[in-house]
């Protein structure tokens, strides 16, 4: 099928080849949860996901360090290196004769919306898939503030996610971009919403250990205050599942126009 004038890439789960990667690590519980929603929907589920978890990592690679792809059952690698080093080491190494059809990066062990994009592995995964121009779709799940994301949680994610995931892949996916996808902790309203990504700044602090002296420990705090209007922070404030498209651009368009327009 030809893509759109948005170059939108549609994708027929039921024949596609799936990448699942994360950042929370192959043991996690949200990458046990996709696995086990996504693998009767696709035509080949393949696994590449990091050893241990590397929230925070971005799209860090682990440039001029060894890193080792081991073996964790059929199509499933875990490798000893950062989420994006999972990435590219299944599009360079395990899947290089048969690249995927789509990645799904997750399901990350809370939200990734406004200034928590930056910092992301999860979304990072899907960041560098569609650096290589292949479809990305990053997945995020909620959970109140400093508790662990609740098996009602989980079970209400992995109860929407088919059709979540159906819609998406039905309407495509632009070539070059990626989605992110946060879900809140309960589903008021299972229609995705399209937003953008919100306003919310910084949210990462350092907390002096136990004993003085100078050592820290950087934490995530949650709740940041933002715009709710049109947002993913409005969208998960509203029990809404909030997709916001992606992009590798980094360039501020709005600043180009404005100097163009000025000379």
């Amino acid at each position: 099928m030809n893509p759109s004038p948005l170059d939108l890439v549609p994708i027929d789960l039921t024949k596609a080849r799936v990448l699942i990667s994360n950042d929370d690590g192959i043991e996690a519980r949200g990458l046990q949860v996709l696995e086990e929603v996504v693998r009767p929907l696709v035509g080949e589920l393949w696994v590449s996901a990091p050893a241990e978890g590397h929230s925070g990592a971005s799209a860090m690679v682990s440039l001029r360090r060894e890193i080792a792809i081991e073996p964790r059952g059929e199509r499933r690698f875990a490798v000893t290196g950062r989420p994006a080093d999972s990435l590219l080491a299944a599009l360079r190494i395990t899947m290089a004769d048969a690249p995927p059809d789509l990645v799904l990066s997750g399901i990350n062990h809370g939200v990734n919306i406004g200034g928590d994009l930056i910092y992301s592995g999860t979304v990072g995964v899907a960041i560098a898939a569609a650096l290589n121009r292949i479809p990305a779709i990053a997945l995020s799940a909620d959970h109140p503030e400093r508790q662990p994301v609740s098996d009602a949680t989980w079970d209400d994610v992995a109860s929407h996610l088919p059709a979540v995931l159906d819609a998406l892949c039905r309407r495509g996916i632009r070539r070059g971009g990626a989605l992110g996808v946060n879900f809140p902790v309960a589903v008021s309203d299972p229609e995705p919403l399209f937003v953008r990504q919100g306003t919310s700044g910084d949210t990462m602090v350092y907390r002096p250990l136990p004993g003085g002296g100078n050592r820290y420990i950087l934490h995530h705090e949650g709740g940041a205050p933002g715009d709710l209007d049109g947002t993913d922070l409005g969208a998960i404030t509203a029990g809404r599942i909030g997709v916001t498209p992606l992009t590798i651009d980094r360039t501020d368009h709005a600043l180009l126009r404005r100097i163009a327009e000025a000379n």
